[in-house]
């Protein structure tokens, strides 16, 4: 018998906390309404998912995440609620729980990062690295870089662990190695790329020729820093290699739609993933309600497979039937855009590349790493 999806969808949650945001970012496409999820909402989603894991019989697993806007924008209620949810979680034999935030960073400060660090609470940075001020600025249009990057050594000194989650806006793709080798600089293990996309940035054949001999280089950089007993993740290639070690389909091990978390708006609405939060037509439920079970399996149903990525033997590598990807960059879940393509055939062809290199006795760690 097959896995329960709504298994795997109540044991991860994210709790869209406000809509409210301190940064005015170039490529943000959210509205930063003065809009914050009610207490009485988040407890009802996290009682729901205590619940649901309460009658899981073997490694149960949960995990919940707050979102934005900036998330710590309701530090308190964030404190509130792990607090609520620990009480009930660890009452649970066996199970493993974790939280997870992903911040601007510039709210951090190091009693709550102590907190975080007491409470199982994975800290993620948002920072575009050397296009960080002209990407980034405040609301006050103000740079953020400098003060960002002191959060970041203060998270660091706690957290060494720490995943820097970096957008690429397409006139600043000339920065992306440098902005790696300032990461790796600055003592970070771990960055995670995605390019930015939507109706205020615009991507053509000059920018991705940049972006291109960019992760080129950033290439060059992964072979030598995971060498002998050294260690430095770039996510693009790392679920590349990964994926394809374990036989494991792309967009099944990465794509999150109605599948793998519910995604509660501050309304209480529940929605297949992050992308399509508070856009109509793509609610599946409530907390009041619960999930629509239909909803989700006809929102499925239109998430096909493009005719012309029938033939392609990357097929189970590419990601391309992640529904917020696509409708990202075409505004349909199941039409890829030529953007998307170059982008999974180039991080595939790198990935590889260091693979070839890499897989080796002489470099322990990352076979550890890649095989565990």
């Amino acid at each position: 018998m097959g896995k329960d999806p709504t298994v795997d969808r109540k044991r991860n949650l994210t709790l869209v906390m406000t809509h409210q945001c301190n940064f005015d970012c170039k490529y943000c496409l959210q509205k930063h309404e003065d809009v914050y999820m009610p207490r009485e909402t988040a407890v009802k989603a996290i009682d729901m998912l205590v619940d649901s894991v309460s009658k899981i019989k073997e490694q149960p697993k949960a995990q919940i995440s707050f979102y934005g806007g900036e998330p710590l924008l309701a530090r308190k209620e964030i404190e509130y609620l792990v607090t609520y949810a620990v009480e009930k979680l660890s009452k649970i034999p066996d199970l493993k729980y974790a939280f997870e935030i992903t911040t601007n960073g510039t709210l951090l400060d190091q009693e709550f990062i102590d907190f975080a660090k007491k409470n199982h609470v994975i800290l993620a940075l948002s920072h575009d690295g050397l296009a960080q001020d002209p990407v980034r600025v405040d609301r006050g249009g103000n740079y953020t870089k400098e003060k960002v990057d002191q959060k970041l050594q203060m998270l660091l000194k706690t957290f060494p662990e720490t995943i820097i989650m970096m957008t690429v806006h397409p006139e600043y793709a000339s920065m992306v190695s440098a902005s790696v080798k300032f990461f790796r600089e600055k003592g970070v293990r771990a960055v995670s790329m995605v390019l930015a996309h939507g109706e205020r940035v615009a991507w053509d054949d000059e920018s991705f020729a940049v972006l291109s001999e960019e992760l080129e280089k950033v290439e060059k950089l992964y072979e030598e820093w995971n060498k002998g007993n050294d260690a430095f993740r770039f996510i693009p290639f790392e679920n590349k290699i990964r994926n394809y070690i374990r036989q494991k389909d792309a967009d099944n091990a990465m794509c999150h739609f109605g599948c793998h978390k519910l995604m509660v708006d501050a309304d209480g609405k529940y929605y297949p993933c992050t992308h399509f939060v508070g856009r109509d037509g793509f609610s599946i439920g409530s907390v009041s309600e619960g999930t629509d079970e239909k909803k989700i399996r006809d929102l499925e149903a239109k998430r096909v497979e493009a005719k012309d990525c029938e033939g392609c033997v990357l097929r189970p590598r590419c990601r391309h039937t992640c529904a917020c990807a696509n409708h990202g960059h075409t505004g349909d879940m199941s039409r890829v855009s030529a953007l998307q393509c170059e982008y999974e055939q180039l991080t595939i062809r790198l990935a590889d590349q260091a693979a070839a290199v890499l897989i080796s006795d002489e470099n322990p760690r990352f076979i550890e790493r890649m095989y565990k």
